[in-house]
């Protein structure tokens, strides 16, 4: 049941209270008071409307006077203009989601409140803006940052609601926003509605690739609009070779490099734990790197034979080079080889 519903349920159920206690002849529920607005963030957002605004204070969810509040954008220098709200939310007492409406780009609103018991304006105001302002989505942390489809993947980071009216949805709906894994082709499923909050979503991984997450709250994943789309800064990692999945054993190993004239690059590639652990030390891919203007270049790539051995003839250039064995995943993710990194050897002719 997704909060909406949840709501509306205890609303109907708040009301159905007073009805029998009507009946009874017993004293109904008292309207409340006036709600009150202490703040809420963030302060400015799109003109284009669409942005959930995330506001605390008190009273927000008194029965059953929060089943008929109204939410609404005051003109600060005009407060005769006043602009509903596209949507709203009453999460708790103390906080509600409100989506601001389409506004005039450089003017700023302060936030009203309304219910039978009276009306409450915040003494601070919403800036529209010409872009995404301050409602931009941001992502600090995805736990974890590696796994395959059906990992349930945690994100944290602000302004990450979206209102489903946005991409065509129905009215009383403001859900997690849109998350998308490399390539980006399609958006995974969240894994419970009600998981979902500004600082955080819950998703299942769906056939993703190595690359950054991408968080998208008005618009589509292929066609975001005003600025509401963020990448994460780090990548989200998929089995393998590029990361250790979630409940594997990890091993260390070790690989070296030597090299011979006209040129040929050989070495070993050996178990640190228990040298007759020879799984994650056979059959595994080695990369010959060079140091190219900064960077290194793989310039030849093998793979070690039963007991760990490789050789690998390479194009005859001076420079620094190393050898790099990728992680590997046994028995189904059991066991993980780690990466390892050969000393940087140095060849002149």
């Amino acid at each position: 049941m997704n909060l909406f519903k949840r709501h509306i349920g205890r609303r109907v159920a708040a009301v159905g209270v007073g009805v029998a206690l009507l009946v009874l002849g017993l004293e109904g529920p008292a309207f409340a008071a006036a709600p009150a607005i202490t703040s809420f963030t963030p302060t400015n957002g799109p003109a284009a409307g669409g942005c959930v605004v995330d506001v605390t204070g008190t009273g927000l969810d008194d029965f059953p006077a929060a089943a008929t509040y109204t939410f609404a954008f005051v003109l600060t220098v005009a407060p005769n203009t006043v602009v509903p709200a596209t949507d709203y939310l009453i999460i708790s007492d103390t906080e509600a989601w409100v989506v601001a409406p389409a506004l005039v780009a450089g003017n700023e609103y302060n936030i009203r409140a309304t219910n039978p018991g009276g009306t409450n304006t915040s003494t601070t105001a919403f800036l529209a803006t010409t872009g995404a302002g301050t409602c931009a989505p941001t992502v600090t942390t995805m736990t974890p940052s590696c796994g395959s489809a059906g990992t349930t993947v945690k994100v944290a980071g602000t302004n990450l609601l979206m209102d489903d009216t946005a991409t065509g949805g129905f009215a009383g709906s403001i859900l997690g926003g849109l998350v998308s894994f490399s390539p980006y082709t399609s958006d995974a499923t969240h894994t419970v509605p009600d998981v979902d909050a500004p600082d955080s979503l819950s998703v299942l991984v769906t056939g993703a690739a190595d690359g950054p997450i991408k968080v998208t709250t008005k618009g589509t994943t292929a066609v975001p609009l005003n600025g509401m789309s963020v990448f994460s800064s780090a990548r989200f990692e998929v089995p393998p070779p590029d990361c250790v999945p979630v409940g594997g054993t990890p091993h260390a190993r070790s690989i070296t490099l030597s090299l011979r004239k006209h040129l040929v690059a050989r070495g070993t590639v050996s178990s640190t734990e228990d040298p007759a652990f020879t799984d994650c030390a056979a059959s595994v891919p080695v990369k010959i790197q060079r140091r190219v203007s900064g960077h290194w270049k793989t310039v030849g790539s093998t793979t070690t034979s039963d007991t760990g051995a490789y050789k690998k003839r390479i194009k005859d250039k001076p420079g620094k080079y190393r050898a790099r064995a990728t992680n590997v995943t046994l028995n189904d993710g059991a066991d993980i080889c780690l990466r390892a990194t050969s000393p940087v050897r140095r060849h002149t002719h």
